[in-house]
């Protein structure tokens, strides 16, 4: 691996670099103004280089960690980054990061280049941030550091839903023909499942579409705009699969019911009566469970829809 000479680069022009994540970490300034303590989320990345020669730019670089990089969720040790940035020469021999100059200002555009991972959501705000990394330091914490550990507990709480149902093997769309996909909800989604779309994610947000388990087909991508939570994608579907089902069976039950004459009938004599005089044998509403014991007297089981199917579908006639 060479290392680039920095000065044949150009000064803030746009480059693709690659990295590996070591840790994240924080850093702790004061304020010149007052004797307060600001705490920042930093991350820890080994041989950043040019993405489009392999050339070395640096071994090891201290980097803010921003949103772009958060979005990608908690990063572990070896996981491979590509980015975008630009190096300014302009502070070639600072050795305010580490032995490295601090070369690379504005990144932007983080991307994983492993094709499946464990996903699992961290806060993108800098203090919510800064207190999820210290909340995975066993130690005792100052009054500074509890505050930012407050707005991480404030975060994991507005998030819970999400945080219970994150997909916990997340394949590239174009490669999950050969990967077995399961996640956190088997045992209730048995023939579908969430998983992340590389085609219609970006830099900004993951993108998730629902696909079937078994021929792996996507079943619901939000017409080609995916969705932005899990939870909504598995939502949004099971909203559309009930839906559809509901509409079989009230179709159904109506067809059953155009076969049916006498039924049919004789539902319309027991509602008259109702109405009318208030009871029916004992019953003084026409609803589904007076249609449900109707039908287990007429020896009507093993149907295709509900009572209550029946009984909407009877009313509109």
């Amino acid at each position: 691996m060479s290392t680039v000479n920095m000065k044949k680069l150009k000064n803030l022009t746009q480059y693709n670099f690659t990295a590996t994540f070591i840790k994240a970490d924080v850093i702790v300034r004061e304020r010149k103004s007052s004797s307060l303590k600001n705490i920042y989320p930093t991350v820890l990345l080994k041989n950043v280089c040019l993405a489009d020669t392999g050339e070395l730019i640096a071994k090891y670089y201290w980097l803010g960690y921003g949103k772009s990089l958060a979005k990608l969720g908690r990063l572990t040790l070896g996981t491979q980054l590509k980015f975008e940035a630009r190096p300014d020469i302009n502070v070639l021999g600072n050795k305010n990061n580490g032995d490295i100059a601090s070369l690379i200002t504005w990144p932007k555009n983080f991307r994983r280049l492993d094709k499946a991972y464990q996903y699992q959501a961290i806060p993108e705000d800098s203090h919510q941030l800064a207190g999820c990394i210290l909340s995975g330091k066993q130690q005792e914490y100052n009054e500074s550091e509890q505050w930012y550990l407050d707005q991480y507990k404030l975060w994991q709480e507005e998030n819970g839903d999400e945080l219970d149902t994150l997909v916990e093997e997340v394949p590239a769309i174009d490669n999950y023909q050969d990967i077995k996909v399961e996640d956190v909800l088997d045992d209730k989604l048995e023939k579908y499942a969430a998983i992340r779309s590389e085609e219609l994610s970006d830099s900004e947000n993951r993108k998730y579409v629902i696909i079937d388990r078994e021929t792996k087909k996507i079943l619901d991508d939000n017409n080609s705009l995916g969705y932005l939570k899990v939870k909504d994608a598995y939502e949004s579907y099971e909203h559309r699969l009930n839906n559809a089902k509901e509409r079989y069976r009230k179709r159904r039950a109506l067809s059953w019911l155009l076969n049916h004459a006498n039924f049919d009938k004789k539902l319309l004599e027991i509602y008259i009566e109702i109405t009318d005089k208030g009871q029916w044998e004992g019953y003084i509403s026409f609803d589904k469970k007076l249609v449900e014991d109707l039908l287990l007297q007429g020896n009507h089981t093993h149907l295709e829809f509900t009572s209550k199917d029946l009984l909407e579908v009877w009313y509109k006639g």
